[in-house]
């Protein structure tokens, strides 16, 4: 009995490494994507997309090279040294080294959330334990500078109003100021009209601290979402 022409990578193991198949419309970057034991192949978008049928030939053990043709992209597994997914665009970029192409690059695009994780999952397994997921680290103080620039400004106004009506609206009780001049020590003059007047007959100085304390507690709100908003890549690397 004849053995068909298969390769051991790409054979089906019952419940672990059945090929696993995404096309159009849940891919956006190509028109088909098929990840088997040990290669990933893409087939690039064409004019008509990939028919029920043949999904279901790849699903069966059909020869993926006959059956994609030459223009398709094939990554051994193997030679992957590192994955990428971009929960922003919904995309994943796989990067693999040590062929005759040297260091190469692809960006798979998937039209979901959804369909972008499921990917990331399967071909994480794929891959096995030799990769291990690197810690999200994320720039701290470009997430924070803004809110806390915007704080300072906040709280360094309200201080600098508050203090100006508080001084102002002591000195208007008082009514005159003492002066010297010559008409002799004794003298009193009106109180200056100074910036603070304008605000004096409508404004507090406990108002103004009242506001600035609402605008600072906001401002804190936003920088506790910033610093604490989820990741917005996952990233696999060789161990």
């Amino acid at each position: 009995m004849p053995v068909p022409n298969v390769s051991p990578l790409d054979t089906v193991v019952p419940g672990h490494a059945r090929r696993r198949v995404w096309t159009e419309p849940e891919l956006k970057s190509h028109s088909l994507l098929v990840l088997t034991f040990g290669r990933m192949f893409l087939a690039p978008l064409a004019d008509d997309p990939k028919s029920d049928r043949t999904v279901a030939a790849i699903e069966n053990g059909a020869d993926l090279d006959d059956l994609l043709g030459p223009l398709a992209t094939v990554v051994e597994l193997s030679a992957v040294e590192r994955v990428k997914l971009d929960l922003l665009t919904n995309s994943l970029a796989v990067e693999s080294g040590g062929g005759r192409a040297g260091r190469t690059r692809l960006r798979v695009v998937f039209a979901t959330p959804e369909a972008a994780d499921a990917c990331f999952t399967k071909l994480w397994r794929r891959l096995g334990d030799g990769f291990e997921l690197l810690p999200y680290r994320r720039d701290w103080w470009a997430l924070a500078r803004t809110p806390v620039a915007v704080l300072a400004l906040v709280l360094l106004l309200t201080a600098a109003v508050a203090l100006g009506l508080s001084v102002f609206e002591d000195a208007a009780a008082h009514g005159s100021v003492s002066v010297a001049g010559g008409a002799g020590p004794g003298t009193h003059a009106p109180v200056p009209r100074s910036p603070f007047a304008a605000l004096s007959g409508w404004l507090s100085w406990q108002a103004v601290c009242g506001l600035g304390g609402a605008a600072a507690a906001g401002l804190q709100v936003w920088l506790y979402r910033r610093v604490t908003q989820p990741p917005v890549s996952l990233e696999l690397v060789r161990a």
